[in-house]
């Protein structure tokens, strides 16, 4: 994952132009807005869709996740594993998220991806890149049409970005009230969390990986969930969501805790017990509050993408906080 983010990071486009239908609009039901085009603008590329989507493929667990809460199951035809699996997912949806099929464990490479013949794919800003599945253009010349995933590449990504992406797309899949369920639901959480937490001085530091560098998250949406959960993010003038950083700046930034990634495939190998025996052993770390102190959070892979999860990932990281600042 370090390599790909890295090398996606700078190939892929971050400009953005939110678009969506009238206020009125939200006032009809599914059944109203069924037969309606509907129009969208994401990526910088504009689409009309005069029907909902029949078969798609989101590339991630994640991404299928969010299709799975709007009850859009029936209409997956195949799913890309990433770098997660549907045990990372929410208990209520995992047993529909273990009967999809899976195209491929990881990512997929377009031609796999056309195999399952598509007509909407929903994924990352990572699928879109050079380094990619394909470039937008490939899509385009296909007919496949798709949606990237806000967080994944806003200038500043942030918590409204997820409930864009779930308000889209319930207006693509003619579920419009499902998705205004979801997103006041999220809402909720969104609001206990900010109710119940405070800032505080707490400095923390995100770790996806890495040996000779570190991989840590910098103005993406993990940074968001840092700030919700009272703490600071000591790499947030970082301008990318995933960014490389040295071991020597690390320690001179002194986090108190250390947010440790969890996930199973990928580039970056190994268990989150050997993530944190490696950073305890690195000698560039011996003085460093968080080491020194064993104060590690472990979050899943899923839970700091944009998605059902981040509030999951910052109650967790609030929880050790509070015990630090008592």
């Amino acid at each position: 994952m370090i390599k790909k983010i890295s090398l996606f990071m700078l190939s892929a486009c971050i400009s953005v132009a939110l678009f969506g239908c009238s206020g009125k609009d939200k006032a009809k039901n599914n059944s109203e807005t069924a037969s309606k085009q509907v129009v969208i603008e994401n990526f910088g590329v504009t689409t009309e869709y005069d029907k909902a989507p029949e078969k798609v493929v989101p590339l991630s667990y994640d991404a299928a996740q969010t299709l799975v809460a709007l009850g859009l199951e029936d209409k997956i035809v195949g799913v890309a594993t990433a770098e997660g699996s549907y045990k990372d997912c929410l208990p209520e949806y995992q047993d529909k998220l273990s009967k999809l099929k899976v195209i491929v464990k990881g990512t997929p490479n377009f031609e796999t991806l056309l195999s399952k013949n598509p007509d909407f794919v929903y994924a990352t800003v990572y699928t879109f890149g050079k380094h990619g599945v394909a470039p937008v253009e490939d899509f385009q010349k296909e007919n496949i049409k798709f949606y990237c995933i806000n967080g994944t590449f806003s200038k500043k990504p942030a918590i409204k970005d997820i409930y864009k992406d779930i308000e889209d797309l319930g207006k693509i899949f003619r579920k419009e009230s499902q998705a205004k369920k979801l997103i006041d639901s999220l809402k909720q959480r969104e609001k206990a969390l900010k109710d119940k937490t405070k800032a505080t001085p707490i400095k923390v530091m995100a770790y996806d990986g890495g040996e000779k560098m570190a991989m840590t998250s910098g103005q993406g949406i993990e940074n968001e969930i840092i700030s919700l959960a009272g703490g600071n993010n000591i790499f947030s003038d970082l301008k990318n969501s995933f960014e490389e950083v040295s071991w020597e700046d690390v320690a001179k930034r002194n986090p108190d805790i250390i947010l440790v990634h969890s996930y199973d495939q990928g580039d970056t190998s190994g268990t989150v017990e050997e993530k944190i025996n490696s950073l305890k052993k690195n000698p560039a770390l011996k003085n460093v509050t968080a080491i020194k102190n064993n104060n590690f959070v472990v979050v899943k892979l899923v839970e700091v993408f944009p998605g059902l999860q981040v509030f999951d990932a910052a109650d967790r990281l609030n929880e050790k906080i509070v015990e630090l600042t008592k």
